[in-house]
């Protein structure tokens, strides 16, 4: 049995109350332990964070890649469609039917203009 000191300055039996202060006590060995253990875990997330963003990134960019690749397709594709298009009006029109093979054609020589003569 303990004897506690309270306020009246008389000592009597009691029971004595434990505080947090008297159940944890950490040296600078732990505290240094505590502190290393949050860094690395700091670490880590932020390691696992920036890998995250940075093979998003890279699908990002394959994708952009692919996209670039389907709009030059499509825009091939628009030109073969719309010269077929165009050939097809061009024979559908009257003007194939009226027109006639040259059978003896006549050629003219160019003369050079002023600006080809001074070179």
């Amino acid at each position: 049995m303990n004897l506690i000191l309270s306020n009246s300055r008389e000592a009597r039996p009691g029971v004595r109350r434990r505080t947090l202060s008297s159940k944890v006590e950490l040296g600078t060995f732990a505290l240094m332990v505590v502190a290393v253990l949050l860094a690395l875990a700091v670490s880590l997330i932020y390691l696992a964070h920036a890998n995250r963003t940075a093979t998003r990134g890279y699908v990002l960019k394959s994708l952009e890649i692919e996209k670039n690749n389907l709009r030059t397709q499509t825009e091939i594709w628009e030109q073969r469609v719309s010269e077929a298009r165009s050939l097809t009006a061009i024979e559908k029109s009257g003007i194939l039917s009226q027109m006639v093979d040259v059978k003896d054609p006549t050629y003219l020589k160019a003369s050079l203009t002023s600006a080809e003569q001074l070179n």
